[in-house]
This record gives structure tokens, C-alpha cells and sequence, in this order.
């Protein structure tokens, strides 16, 4: 009996599960969080996701770990609940594989962190609203929206992105229902794009929003990893991105409205 146990202790010390992978960063994991989020609560947040999808439990644990780790990075809770960053799984070459999406809260929580912005906000234009944009000499660029009513299974026709800069000002970015669909992954259907349509289209509002703003360092850090293979490198606390092949950078060239000044 005894052999057999020890046989069975070396199997699983051979084969560790992901739980065992994700359960070994802890000490990586708790030096990222540096104090800022409970190691204990992230990592069982973390596992507790993950087991939840067969798909992500056989994914490349290189990827696993470095949406993990990236999430730490960046201090970031994973999962629905607070809507700041999901891990999906998508194939890719005959095997499965851990991409990161960074969520609509998420990506405001980073922009906050800049000391030049004050406030992101993003709403659904939807049909029936009453909803303009132009320019004159006495107010510049802006836009005028008077919601029908707060119907949110009426169309989408469109999504602004705002910010308020601590100097005064407001910049705002808006993109229509078709810019939004062309900046869906390939593979949308089964990740949060799918499950949470409204808050991805706001997410990428912001996303549009976001290269005219004053970056954090991890504001930067993670629109680069944003969608992309991130992968963990072992025996550091570092993550490598690649960008997919067939992901585009930027949606088609449309006709659109993008991030302008309104003086206060």
C-alpha cells in the first residue's frame, strides 16, 4: 500500500494540475499585488474561475499563467463579477489557449490611475435617442444626446467614451455600432463579447478614448495586452505578449468622430 501511494504522490508531482500551477505562483503573484489586493482571496478568485471551464483547465499553462500573472500586473480582479478582466479560452493551432480581455471597469480603474484624468464615463446610444454632434465657433467640437428612455433592448446605433481631464476639458470619443463590430475578435461568440455585448462596446469606446489620454504605465501595459497571447515566462514574474496574426490593430478605415476637446 505504501508503494502504491508513493507512486501515486510521484505521478501527481510529475503531472501537477493547473490548480497546482496557479497554487505555485502564489509567491509571484503576492509580490505583483505588492499590498494593493489579498494574495489568498486573488489566487482562490483566480482558481475558482478557471475551474469553472474545462477549455481553460487544458489550456497552454504558459498562457493560463500569464493571464493570470498579467492581472496581478495590473491588479485587476478576474472574472464576471466586477467586470475588470476575464480569462477566455480560444484554439489556436490544435490547442487551447488562455487569451486575457480586459473588461469595461477594468480599463477605467487603469485610466483613473493616470493623476491628469478625473472621471471615464461611456454610454449606449441606442435608436430612437436623440443624439447629435458637430462643431461651431461658440462651443467647438461636441455632442448633444437626450436618451429616449433607459430601454436597453432598443438598437444599438452607437458608443461614447468621455473623460475629464483634472486641467479642465473634456475629451470624447464615439464610435458607431458598425467601428465597434469591426474591432470584435474572430472568435467573439464565446468570450465576453458575447456574454456582455453592452459593457464590450463601452470597453471599446474607451479603448478608442484611451490614445489620446496621459497613459499609467499600466494603462499602456495593458492595452498592449489586451485580446493577445500573453505567456508567462518561468522563473520570472514577467509575461511575454504576442499579438495574434489574425487580429487586426484597428478597425476599417470609417467616417468617424474620434476623442476631440471641449473647452470648458
Amino acid at each position: 500500500m505504501s508503494t502504491d501511494l508513493s507512486v501515486a504522490a510521484a505521478t501527481a508531482k510529475s503531472k501537477p494540475t493547473m490548480r497546482d500551477l496557479i497554487e505555485a505562483q502564489r509567491p509571484a503573484i503576492e509580490r505583483q499585488l505588492a499590498g494593493a489586493m489579498n494574495a489568498d482571496a486573488f489566487v482562490r478568485a483566480v482558481i475558482s474561475e478557471v475551474s469553472k471551464s474545462n477549455d481553460l483547465m487544458q489550456a497552454d499553462p504558459r498562457t493560463l499563467l500569464g493571464g493570470v500573472m498579467l492581472a496581478a500586473q495590473l491588479r485587476l480582479e478576474i472574472g464576471p463579477g466586477l467586470g475588470e478582466l476575464w480569462l477566455t479560452p480560444r484554439r489556436e493551432k490544435g490547442q487551447m489557449i488562455c487569451l486575457p480581455i480586459l473588461g469595461f471597469q477594468g480599463l477605467i480603474k487603469l485610466a483613473l490611475r493616470s493623476e491628469f484624468v478625473t472621471n471615464v464615463q461611456a454610454f449606449i446610444v441606442r435608436d430612437g435617442d436623440d443624439w447629435s454632434y458637430g462643431a461651431n465657433a461658440e462651443r467647438g467640437l461636441f455632442y448633444d444626446w437626450t436618451p429616449k428612455d433607459f430601454e436597453e433592448k432598443r438598437p444599438m446605433v452607437g458608443v461614447v467614451a468621455t473623460a475629464r481631464m483634472r486641467q479642465g476639458g473634456t475629451t470624447w470619443a464615439y464610435l458607431t455600432t458598425e467601428q465597434v463590430e469591426a474591432r470584435r475578435p474572430t472568435y467573439w461568440q464565446k468570450t465576453p463579447w458575447g456574454s456582455h455585448p453592452d459593457e464590450m462596446a463601452k470597453k471599446t469606446a474607451v479603448r478608442a478614448l484611451a490614445k489620446y489620454l496621459p497613459k499609467s504605465t499600466d494603462l499602456g501595459r495593458a492595452l498592449e495586452a489586451d485580446e493577445q497571447k500573453v505567456q508567462h515566462i518561468k522563473g520570472l514574474d514577467e509575461v511575454e505578449v504576442t499579438r495574434l496574426d489574425d487580429e487586426p490593430d484597428e478597425a476599417p478605415p470609417v467616417e468617424s468622430w474620434d476623442a476631440v476637446e471641449v473647452k470648458p
